[in-house]
């Protein structure tokens, strides 16, 4: 049975709830940009840096294990990256995050996590250290997920911290191809932190295109 726990609306500190296992990071940069033109988003530029780099940079403080960025050969990935996608492509985003399972190193303790967001959330910086806090607050559970959203807040899975081994585990026994991501991680045990539009507003649209110009500058 999957227990759901809502968070404070309050950022706090990554502070004593953080959990001490290794935590890794998967990045989907596959999409293909249909409601922006067809463009790569992880090559939008806005405040003068690509969507990837901010993204990247924004999880920095947080994963101290692999970087893996789901993106096509002609998506420019930092040095130190690595870089996959599911074969053959275009099979949606839970393919991606399989795909990026898949590269991450050996296990090297059964306390590993994996952050897993999209290339259009430049706000997951400021959401990585709530996620990961509350995980740690509350160790049974098989991760935490940002619930955010207009006109009503709804459960952000590809702005969530797993438990790897779990994780894993689930997207084992079924098929990944062409199959929702809600459908399929709702039955995780996670822990819901309430996130404010500025962390939790993707890049989906024009108009949110727009929205996050206007803050980070175009």
């Amino acid at each position: 049975m999957r227990h759901d726990r809502v968070m404070s609306k309050g950022a706090g500190p990554v502070g004593d709830g953080r959990t001490g296992g290794v935590v890794h990071a998967v990045v989907l940069a596959g999409g293909s940009g249909e409601r922006l033109g067809g463009v790569s988003k992880a090559d939008i530029v806005l405040g003068g840096r690509r969507l990837l780099e901010l993204v990247l940079d924004g999880l920095g403080p947080v994963v101290s294990g692999a970087l893996v960025v789901v993106a096509p050969g002609s998506v420019e990935v930092p040095e130190g990256c690595r870089r996959t996608l599911e074969d053959p492509p275009g099979g949606g985003p839970l393919a991606g995050i399989a795909a990026g399972l898949d590269v991450l190193p050996e296990p090297e303790g059964p306390d590993e996590l994996v952050l897993v967001c999209g290339v259009d959330t430049p706000g997951i910086g400021a959401l990585a250290g709530r996620l990961l806090r509350a995980l740690g607050e509350h160790p049974g559970g098989d991760g935490a997920v940002a619930v955010g959203g207009e006109p009503k807040p709804y459960r952000q899975y590809l702005e969530g911290l797993y438990r790897r081994d779990r994780l894993a585990g689930l997207l084992g026994r079924v098929r990944v191809r062409d199959r929702g991501v809600a459908r399929t991680l709702r039955v995780l045990d996670l822990v819901e932190v309430l996130a404010p539009v500025q962390q939790c507003r993707d890049v989906d649209s024009p108009e949110d295109l727009a929205w996050w110009a206007e803050r980070l500058g175009g």
